[in-house]
């Protein structure tokens, strides 16, 4: 049919030819109708140069021919027609052509249902498309159809296949059950796909060994090698396999799609496959977007939830940018990383997962920032196994767990280098549990964050080996600041660390580590406890068989470590081997605080306190208790409610050249059963400079106690020994020594300038005072009460108000050697002293009477 003849071609059959069944062509145009076409050598029908024909419920098939070639210009309108069984393709578009298909059924065929090639194009809408052995429509080499609303089938291979420079619109198909992809891209082809529903792909194989068949794993859409493509509000559900695949270099947009239900992954990204995901709603798949081998998505304001096991999984060093987002109500972890993945998610809400939030592992890393991660049902993010994230900026909030689990190793030697899990600058509130845990193995930066409201601790550090870095982070609303227990041994440093309802920092059951330049303040309990454990008893041959196996150990690692040789359990490298619980305070700036003291040490507890400020407690500034043996060095302690250091039962303890002053109790109180040892201390301005309770012991040396209410104050049964100290100042006695009990030591003590008198012995007392200076104090040098008894000998009493040694009627000293001199109110005492006369320079001990 040519030359614009118009033909009407009714109910014939038109089979055998040496060509086409029917050519239009030249501005030919025709009706074809209800014909029976088949086993031609090319086409049933071929509308070539600009041939226009309509053809309306024909049957074309044959073994020999394709059913429809649309080429050169050509063009018409094809409607109702039964394409089958053709050995070339159901239909050809090719050559610039432009063609309507409409409401035909191509199925059957050898080869594609419908190749559109070399520009060929047209108009495909309400065709049924099915159980053809090449692609149900393939569109090639700058081809670009339009398809609408056709049901795309049964293939034997893809749905639809765009490669080498295919493009074109699909629109509102529905395409399924096919044994390939329902779409592939590749080859920079660069479709667009609209409002489709692309469902279950489904090949089945009889695997070997098995007498039935089973499901091979098909995509609903697979992009890859180079292929790009525009996917839009599409449904895409119900697969064996994903929902889409993107591999090899693919690069394809897909917005505001439905994806969902599909038994794997919803979208998976592989092979540097980089896609663009905007505004899709992603939910009930097993996994909502995984990014593998060196895939870099960009996954930008989806909704991924209801997931069976994650959101979003990031493995094999996958990347990609992730960046608000939603992700919610997933079965597992809503996004896990491992395995060298290393994506940057910014900006995410991710929420109520039935497990944790954020889990990276196994050598997965990343950054986190501005993400939203809260009310999770176990931590909102878990670091572990030699992961290195770092996660900065996040809100990190009302978790039923935690905030931040880090274990397993949060830190690890990568190619000589070390890195580190590092949490900079995130807010972490009101979980359940903890804020930050550090756990076995973990080494994390934690830095700069603000830790607040209501955790039971803020930071927790134990386990084995648990280390790591909490640095300059605010820690306030609390149950307790900071938690080191069972093996921990973090640095801890920087930190402002205030208003919690227990303990700022508490260090427990042989937790380890360094506490130093923190401001610690106002908390309920005490600003900081230390707290020990009884050391288990251990027989010497298991002691040394514990010790030779930990040696043998560090030798096969190539590790010369310095290790205990006292027989005790060891514990770790770099921290106290005996596994003791001790800590290093130093620098702290640390005050407030409502409970019974500031700083409390118990429970054979270890450590340093060094060049801290104490101040402002409500109750004892630094107690040390029941076993505790600390190095006390360089702190200021000071205007405390309580005393400024309480020495409590068995606690011990070495204090030097701390100033201590300006509390409401004693500047040093030492308990029963206690035996510090004191040097080099300035003790001032306080109700007493030092209070030796009833049974009370300790050293006492060098210190300066200065300005107090009493200066020492030693009571029943103190065994205290005072040598070299500087007792001046105070506004009553100098030193003043009560009741019963065992005697205290006085050596070459510095006494003058007291308000009441230098040394004031009471009923019962029974102290050692030799080699003193006691001199212009202003009630007297040295008062010895009835009852009280005693040894002065070779002390110099000179220069006081009133008399330099007054000995009250019932007294009964030991008097030797006594240099008593230019006091106001010398009297017989003085000569009994043996300060002036030859019988006290013959060395006899005289007891003196009441003049």
């Amino acid at each position: 049919i040519t030359e614009g003849a118009h033909p009407l071609l009714l109910e014939n059959m038109l089979r055998d030819g040496g060509d086409a069944g029917v050519l239009v062509h030249e501005e030919g145009r025709g009706c074809l109708v209800g014909n029976n076409v088949h086993s031609n050598a090319t086409y049933g029908v071929a509308a070539l140069n600009g041939g226009c024909p309509a053809a309306s419920r024909n049957w074309l098939h044959g073994r020999r021919q394709g059913g429809l070639l649309v080429d050169d210009a050509g063009g018409g309108e094809y409607f109702r027609n039964e394409v089958e069984g053709n050995a070339k393709s159901g239909v050809t578009l090719r050559g610039a052509c432009r063609p309507t298909l409409r409401a035909n059924r191509i199925h059957h065929g050898a080869d594609s249902g419908v190749h559109a090639l070399l520009g060929g194009g047209g108009m495909l809408e309400g065709n049924a498309i099915y159980a053809n052995a090449q692609a149900g429509v393939a569109v090639e080499s700058g081809a670009a159809p339009t398809l609408r609303r056709n049901l795309i089938y049964d293939g034997l291979q893809s749905g639809v296949l765009y490669f080498d420079g295919g493009m074109g619109t699909m629109e509102g198909n529905e395409v399924y059950n096919n044994m390939d992809a329902g779409v592939q891209i590749v080859e920079s082809s660069d479709p667009t796909l609209l409002r489709n529903t692309l469902r279950e792909q489904r090949r089945e194989e009889v695997k070997e060994g098995h007498s039935k068949p089973s499901a091979v794993e098909v995509a609903c859409v697979w992009v890859h090698s180079s292929g790009r493509g525009t996917l839009t509000d599409n449904d895409i559900r119900d697969s064996f396999h994903h929902g889409v695949v993107v591999g090899q270099d693919a690069a394809p947009l897909l917005q505001a799609n439905r994806v969902h239900n599909n038994r794997r992954t919803g979208v998976f990204v592989q092979d540097g496959g980089a896609p663009t995901l905007l505004e899709n709603d992603i939910f009930r798949n097993t996994v909502g977007v995984e990014a593998v081998d060196d895939a870099a998505p960009v996954v930008r304001g989806n909704t991924l939830h209801r997931h069976k096991l994650g959101g979003v999984w990031v493995h094999k060093g996958g990347g990609g940018t992730y960046e608000g987002n939603e992700m919610r109500e997933n079965g597992k972890a809503a996004v896990r990383v491992w395995d060298h993945g290393n994506p940057v998610l910014k900006g995410n809400l991710i929420w109520g997962g039935r497990t944790v939030g954020l889990l990276v592992y196994e050598f997965g890393k990343g950054h986190y920032v501005d993400n939203e991660i809260h009310s999770h049902r176990s931590w909102n993010i878990e670091v572990k196994r030699n992961a290195f994230p770092l996660i900065e900026r996040n809100k990190i909030h009302s978790s039923a767990y935690g905030g931040v689990y880090c274990h397993g190793g949060g830190g690890t030697h990568l190619e000589s280098e070390e890195v580190r899990f590092t949490l900079k600058d995130n807010e972490i509130y009101a979980n359940t549990g903890i804020g930050v845990s550090i756990g076995d193995d973990g080494s994390p930066l934690v830095e700069g964050n603000h830790i607040h409201t209501g955790h039971t601790a803020a930071v927790y550090v134990a386990g084995a080996s648990a280390r790591g870095v909490v640095a300059n982070n605010l820690l306030e609303g609390n149950k307790d600041g900071i938690v080191i227990r069972e093996g921990g041994a973090p640095r801890v440093e920087g930190n402002t660390i205030r208003g919690q309802s227990r303990r700022g920092v508490f260090v427990t059951a042989r937790g380890q580590g360094a506490v130093l330049r923190n401001a610690i303040s106002d908390s309920g309990l005490c600003n900081v406890e230390v707290r020990g454990e009884e050391r288990r008893a251990a027989e010497p041959e298991a002691e040394a068989t514990e010790l030779n196996k930990k040696k043998a150990a560090y030798a096969s690692l190539g590790m010369l470590v310095p290790l205990s040789t006292d027989g005790v359990v060891i514990a770790g490298a770099l921290t106290d081997e005996s596994g003791a619980t001790t800590v290093t305070l130093r620098l702290n700036a640390i005050s407030g605080g409502g409970g019974p003291c500031s700083v409390l040490l118990t429970d054979h507890a270890k450590g340093f306190v060094k060049e801290n400020s104490i101040r402002g407690a409500a109750g004892d500034g630094l107690v040390i208790a029941h076993g505790a043996d600390p190095d006390v060095v360089g702190n200021t302690v000071a205007d405390c409610g309580g005393s400024g250091v309480r020495v409590r039962a068995g606690g011990k303890g070495r204090l030097q050249n701390n100033v201590v002053s300006g509390h409401g109790g004693a500047g040093v109180a030492v308990g029963a059963a206690s035996e510090p040892d004191l040097r080099g201390n300035r003790l001032k301005a306080s109700r007493h400079g030092l209070l030796v309770e009833e049974g009370g012991g300790g050293h006492f040396s060098a210190n300066t106690i200065e300005a107090n209410g009493c200066g020492v104050r030693l009571l029943a049964g103190a065994t205290a020994q005072l040598r070299a100290n500087h007792i001046a100042g105070n506004a009553g006695a100098g030193v003043e020594v009560s009741g019963a009990g065992g005697p205290c030591l006085l050596v070459e003590n510095e006494i003058h300038a007291n308000g009441g008198a230098g040394v004031a012995v009471g009923d019962g007392a029974h102290p050692l005072l030799e080699k003193n200076g006691i001199r212009d104090n202003r009630s007297g040098g040295v008062h010895i009460a009835a009852g009280a008894r005693g040894k002065l000998l070779r002390n110099v009493i000179e220069r006081n108000a009133g008399r330099g040694l007054r000995v009250e009627a019932g007294a009964a000293p030991v008097l030797g050697e006594n240099f008593v001199q230019s006091n106001e109110e010398d009297g017989d005492e003085a000569a009994a002293a043996g300060a002036a006369v030859p019988r006290a320079e013959e060395g006899d001990d005289v007891i003196g009477e009441e003049s």
